[in-house]
């Protein structure tokens, strides 16, 4: 059994939705709180505690915002439905806020498994600002939502895959079973030793798994020979 665990901004869409909307509707002091994140004096959940209440005109700004300027990666749509097809869970774990994510994918037509991340909530004077409280309470590295929790939370031991790109995912990527990688995840990982598979585009991961899978029929089953067939393939068709 396969279980997908998938990094949303950066991974699915780019660019980095929080980010983009902080600039584009956040009153400029979200600035200074990001650079006290940067050099390591808050974590990012204070870090996006304090964000979050600075984003002006709401929820109508931001969808506005959302659907003028932010755009999905084409090939995470099929690759979405080919996992519902063949059984494999995908969830999408992210830092970033849940509406966001869900609209977005509402908008594709795209389906997933779950999804977890941190929840808008309006507060009274219109202030908008980030529930937690779904999480287990428990980090492993300061994150808004830590989804080292995910990786070791479930009851059976299927085949643990993570899909990501950024800094929110390091310390996941030590406890997944496979992790495909790119940006400074994969920078990360290959300073750290980590094994990781580089990727692209989705049609990539699922290319490996569909080796994968073919190779457990056989009873010889491997993702890292899937990833090298997979990128043999690519050169042959470049």
């Amino acid at each position: 059994m396969i279980e997908i665990l998938c990094d949303f901004d950066g991974t699915i869409a780019r660019p980095d939705t929080t980010d983009e909307l902080l600039e584009a509707l956040a009153d400029p002091a979200w600035r200074a709180i990001e650079e006290r994140w940067r050099r390591g004096e808050i974590d990012s959940r204070e870090c996006m505690a304090r964000q979050i209440p600075l984003l002006r005109g709401g929820w109508d700004s931001i969808e506005r915002f959302l659907d003028e300027r932010v755009s999905l990666e084409p090939s995470f749509a099929p690759f979405a439905a080919w996992c519902a097809g063949r059984g494999i869970a995908l969830r999408i774990a992210s830092e970033g806020i849940e509406q966001v994510i869900r609209h977005l994918l509402a908008r594709e037509r795209v389906a997933v498994a779950s999804i977890w991340a941190s929840r808008l909530e309006r507060r009274p004077g219109g202030r908008l600002a980030l529930d937690f409280s779904h999480a287990s309470g428990r980090t492993h590295c300061g994150a808004a939502l830590c989804k080292c929790e995910l990786l070791t939370r479930s009851p059976r031991r299927p085949i643990r895959v993570l899909i990501g790109d950024g800094r929110s995912d390091f310390c996941a990527a030590l406890r997944a079973d496979t992790v495909f990688a790119r940006d400074l995840l994969l920078e990360h990982c290959r300073a750290e030793r980590i094994r990781a598979i580089p990727f692209e585009s989705f049609e990539t991961v699922q290319a490996v798994i569909e080796t994968y899978l073919a190779s457990a029929a056989i009873g010889s089953p491997t993702l890292e020979l899937g990833a090298r067939r997979a990128q043999a393939r690519e050169l042959a068709e470049a």
